[in-house]
């Protein structure tokens, strides 16, 4: 285990051939079953109220429905995570062409709302979890397993396919140390040069 300005992360698992192929998992990861969605961070809450309106229309019926009777969130153990339908779908998951597409970054590409999505989400498989400190953890399931295969073919690692999400978490400035710290990826080019998924 590596630690860089107070998280804990696994060199490996940073260098593990990783980049999502939604069109073979059909975005897996919104759909994952367990009567929990995505963990959510408390100051995401107000983003997400405040957004909802902006991306009511995309969801569909059986979603509103879950999140008029019973709330877009739950709480569990002084921990929040959103709603979900049938015991698997995240209420913010639409259905486009067969392939799970996650509300609130449709707007945001649309530029219709500045919330891209829960951080959980955006730096999904990694996991954040935080104690004294915070350690990032890489999440294995069989649903991201088209995603190991097409890091492997393209030469992508964990960490430039979360390239936009670490550094929407931790910063540029962390980001910029992390590649270029002596434990993690010395090939890596500048991070300019650097083409993360979007």
């Amino acid at each position: 285990m590596s630690l860089l300005e107070g998280v804990i992360y696994n060199v490996n698992d940073l260098n593990s051939p990783f980049r999502c192929n939604v069109e073979i998992c059909k975005g897996a990861c919104c759909f994952i079953e367990g009567s929990l969605g995505a963990p959510l961070k408390s100051n995401e809450l107000e983003l997400i109220e405040k957004s909802l309106p902006k991306i009511w229309e995309m969801l569909p019926e059986t979603s509103r429905n879950v999140i008029q009777s019973k709330g877009w969130y739950l709480k569990n153990k002084g921990n929040y995570y959103t709603n979900v339908v049938n015991n698997k779908e995240c209420v913010f998951l639409f259905y486009e062409n067969g392939v799970g597409r996650c509300a609130f970054e449709r707007a945001f590409i649309e530029n219709k709302i500045q919330f891209r999505k829960p951080i959980s989400c955006h730096l999904f498989p990694i996991r954040e979890y935080s104690f004294f400190l915070t350690e990032l953890v890489y999440v294995k399931i069989p649903e991201c397993k088209s995603a190991i295969e097409n890091g492997m073919i393209t030469s992508t690692p964990l960490l430039v396919s979360l390239k936009d999400a670490l550094i929407r978490r931790f910063g540029k400035r962390w980001y910029t140390n992390l590649i270029n710290s002596e434990s993690a990826l010395p090939s890596i080019s500048p991070i300019d040069d650097l083409g993360g998924e979007k």
